[in-house]
């Protein structure tokens, strides 16, 4: 029996584009055998229609009019890897409109407008899947989608970038600084000239957005989510950290409440017996927690353009196969953000303060006068008259510890408060 063809066109023939291409190309056979459809890429549309991708395919099928592809009947699945929510937004619109599938790899355009792309594909009887978004080709949006819908998925922890995670890694393991292992990031490829977006923990919070709309339903606006980056981590931290038993990690943090998602980026010190705190280098990572599953962890490569090429195909093959699913719940639903300041977590805390007698009691009654529960204590000498003190704390609300910081900022034995992390695995 003959393959059934399916047409596809492609928006954005970049470094991710080619790796599709290649791998369409490449697997054409086994995604025949196991599906029975030939997926038939029929047009690419990019600004370039020059440069050497480096993949064999027929120059006829590129060009620059995006009307190639939008205006075309035949063309029933259309995948967008052009990136940022301008021109991205406008032409998944205009495909939607014409009752084309879409799969994308933009997870900038479904943080931002998901809720109204998702709306549009619904009305057209089309679909919107964008399981590359998150995770590069890690499997974690779909089978949330799928196998695991008969759980309630009551928290996600996630390492979803992959640049943030070599830096923290390498730091850990080599002892350099920060702006050490950016410059070798930058030379390997594995960070940006400008490296703003994944350091300020933007990418990272992106992604959150969109686990919080696929595990809970619930979707969040990522520019209002609470997000620390992890320019502020120095080698200090990371010695700290190792000896008390921790790593550092930049983590997206998701959690279902009634009163809203808790969701938030920024970094966090792990036991080193937690499963995510063995993901390092540029793995990426998503540990949820449902019920009645339990606890369970996806990880895999979280970018580059073999992994994000796999997911890609694989939406690709979902729609090719399973055709508009038209009873598929929304779950782009607005949700409240809770705020941080409602949130408790443990923390770590440096500071630089004089070294003499009473200095700890002042700052333990700061800390004692807000509710903060002191779990552990290190200090270091720096010179004569200065030193350096790590306090670890119970679980404390972030608006009573941000309080007790202020106390002791003023207090006129503490220099200053070098580094605050929350700590997760601590009561």
């Amino acid at each position: 029996m003959d393959a059934k063809e399916v047409k596809i066109g492609l928006f954005g023939f970049g470094t991710i584009g080619a790796g599709v291409v290649r791998a369409l190309k490449a697997n054409s056979d086994v995604i025949a055998s196991k599906t029975g459809i030939s997926l038939s890429l029929t047009k690419i549309v990019d600004i370039d229609t020059k440069s050497n991708r480096g993949v064999d395919f027929s120059p006829a099928v590129l060009g620059s009019d995006a009307s190639a592809i939008i205006e075309d009947p035949e063309i029933s699945i259309v995948v967008e890897l052009i990136g940022g929510a301008g021109v991205a937004r406008q032409i998944v619109s205009d495909c939607l409109k014409k009752g084309k599938h879409v799969v994308t790899a933009n997870k900038e355009l479904i943080a931002k407008h998901g809720p109204e792309l998702s709306a549009l594909a619904r009305k057209n009887g089309a679909r919107l899947l964008f399981e590359a978004s998150v995770g590069g080709g890690i499997p974690i949006l779909h089978p949330l989608l799928s196998c695991l819908r008969g759980n309630k998925i009551k928290r996600a922890l996630g390492i979803v970038n992959g640049t943030t995670n070599f830096i923290l890694s390498q730091m850990a393991e080599t002892g350099a600084s920060f702006d050490d292992i950016l410059a070798e990031a930058q030379a390997r490829g594995y960070a940006e000239a400008d490296p703003t977006n994944d350091v300020e923990g933007f990418d990272a919070a992106y992604k959150a957005s969109i686990l919080s709309t696929v595990a809970f339903g619930k979707h969040v606006d990522a520019a209002s989510m609470f997000r620390q980056g992890i320019t502020n981590v120095s080698r200090e931290e990371m010695r700290f950290a190792s000896g008390l038993g921790y790593v550092i990690k930049l983590l997206a943090v998701l959690e279902d409440r009634e009163n809203g998602v808790d969701a938030r980026v920024h970094p966090v010190l792990l036991p080193k017996n937690h499963p995510l705190a063995a993901v390092n280098n540029v793995l990426n990572a998503v540990y949820i927690e449902g019920e009645p599953i339990g606890p369970l962890m996806f990880v895999g490569e979280g970018a580059g353009p073999s992994a994000t090429s796999s997911a890609v195909i694989g939406d690709i093959i979902t729609v090719a196969t399973e055709g508009n699913c038209q009873n598929a719940p929304d779950i782009f639903n607005k949700a409240e953000l809770v705020s941080v300041c409602d949130v408790d977590n443990a923390f770590y805390i440096r500071m630089r303060v004089e070294d003499r007698p009473g200095v700890m009691a002042e700052i333990s009654h700061c800390l004692g006068d807000k509710g903060v529960s002191i779990a552990q204590v290190a200090q270091d000498t720096i010179d004569g008259d200065k030193a350096e003190i790590v306090w670890l704390t119970h679980k404390v609300s972030e608006g009573n510890m941000m309080d007790a910081l202020e106390q002791i900022e003023a207090l006129g034995c503490v220099f200053s408060v070098l580094s605050v992390i929350r700590v997760f695995g601590t009561k």
